[in-house]
């Protein structure tokens, strides 16, 4: 399932890996801060690729860098 995260969702999470679906994490900080990343099977080995800082990459913007890196992996 996709798109499990919703922007007034995130604000009130508590620090941790939040997925939102489709190899889209969200790892929030107890500072306040936070990552998205993407987990993606390639040749049969799970990688992580960092798409930003939640201060600098928007939900929207986590989720076209998602789809784009997972249409290469």
């Amino acid at each position: 399932m996709l798109h499990k995260l919703t922007t007034a969702k995130i604000r009130g999470l508590p620090f941790g890996k939040h997925n939102d679906g489709g190899g889209l994490w969200l790892h929030k900080r107890p500072d306040g801060g936070g990552q998205w990343f993407l987990r993606v099977t390639i040749h049969g080995r799970r990688r992580e690729m960092g798409l930003g800082s939640t201060a600098d990459v928007s939900l929207k913007l986590a989720r076209e860098r998602a789809k784009e890196w997972r249409a290469l992996a």
